[in-house]
């Protein structure tokens, strides 16, 4: 079990002076270890500047001072230090004041009334773990902005020079060597595919934004996915049908992402010498059913259900299956609903159904 995170040294910013008695003699008396480090401030920017000289391990801050007052005082401690965990005193009547506080970036709120030794300990050491935490995060969501920013350009840029290059050569080279070079550009071309669905997972669980969504023409997302397939691809029939033109749904820019993996999985595990894809539209008054049908191999019933778990793939498969479960994150975030049904004769239908706008 890990043993809770100690502190050495705390500030207070407080203009009451038997308040700030009461919080140093509290946190004197449930102390085992070496007496703490208490400064005391008693306005924000006597506060500030005791907090340019020394960061301490912990903030108590009262968002009633002579020289500001409310959320203002948090956000400008706040905006002073992205380190040092914040948490808010305020009078029982102030209570909601404390709540709002919270979510405007202090780690907790204690009601001065209702504080003892103990509870004043345990809230301490319960938002230096929680800053910990935080600053765990926001490392690691940069070092996924990296990775996102190498998969989209200079993986990206390689394998594209691999495709020309073998694109290049395939008229010189020998019928008997012709197949290992499509597999070349098949391979190449899924890899591309890959690093696209890759980004788009990262830019999704890197936005701290709640999900916005507006407006988004059908019919042009279908189009301009259906193009970069038929690039990629050699012997390939795609299609669109139905009436699509005008035809828009409650998304956001990442509805490109969800055509473009399900037109290349059902390209790319196609078991056909020519996968046939067709992608068509029917609208009511609310919704928008988006149909990617294919001839392939098909997907059992028992399968269904589960298809879109991350990490989900066909026994056959050598994918991670992270494009249908990417596919299922997006459509979830659209409001909408995705399954998948039988084709006739044989093959998958992949189908999205979307709000209508």
């Amino acid at each position: 079990m890990t043993a809770p995170p100690s502190f050495e040294s705390v500030l207070l910013i407080e203009d009451n002076l038997g308040d700030a008695r009461l919080i140093e003699e509290m946190l004197r008396e449930d102390r085992e270890d070496p007496p703490v480090e208490f400064r005391h401030a008693r306005s924000l920017e006597a506060g500030l500047d005791a907090l340019s000289s020394e960061e301490p391990d912990v903030l108590l801050l009262d968002l009633r001072l002579p020289d500001s007052t409310g959320l203002e005082t948090l956000e400008t401690v706040l905006d002073r230090t992205a380190t040092v965990p914040v948490i808010v005193l305020t009078g029982m009547p102030e209570a909601r004041l404390g709540m709002e506080a919270v979510s405007h970036g202090a780690q907790d709120y204690l009601v001065k009334d209702d504080v003892t030794p103990e509870v004043l300990t345990r809230a301490i050491r319960y938002a230096i773990e929680r800053k910990k935490t935080e600053r765990e995060l926001r490392t690691r969501t940069r070092e996924l902005a990296i990775l996102n920013q190498l998969t989209r350009h200079d993986i990206r840029n390689d394998i594209s020079l691999v495709v020309g290059r073998a694109r290049e050569v395939t008229e010189y080279v020998e019928p008997r060597g012709q197949d290992a070079v499509d597999e070349i550009i098949q391979s190449s071309n899924h890899i591309l595919q890959l690093t696209r669905t890759v980004g788009d997972i990262v830019e999704t669980v890197t936005d701290d934004e709640e999900v916005e969504l507006h407006p988004v023409v059908l019919s042009q997302v279908l189009a301009t996915e259906v193009e970069k397939a038929q690039g990629l691809y050699r012997d390939v029939e795609l299609s669109i049908e139905g009436e699509v033109a005008g035809l828009r749904v409650r998304a956001n820019d990442l509805l490109s992402s969800v055509v473009g993996n399900l037109i290349s999985n059902a390209i790319f595990y196609n078991d056909k010498d020519v996968p046939v894809v067709t992608i068509s539209a029917e609208a009511t008054d609310e919704t928008v059913l988006v149909r990617v049908a294919d001839n392939g191999p098909g997907i059992p019933d028992r399968r269904k259900e589960r298809i879109f778990a991350e990490g989900e793939q066909g026994a056959a498969s050598s994918g991670m299956g992270i494009g249908l479960s990417l596919v299922d994150r997006l459509v979830t975030q659209y409001d909408g609903t995705i399954w998948v049904e039988d084709n006739d004769p044989e093959g998958s239908v992949f189908c999205v159904e979307l709000d209508r706008v």
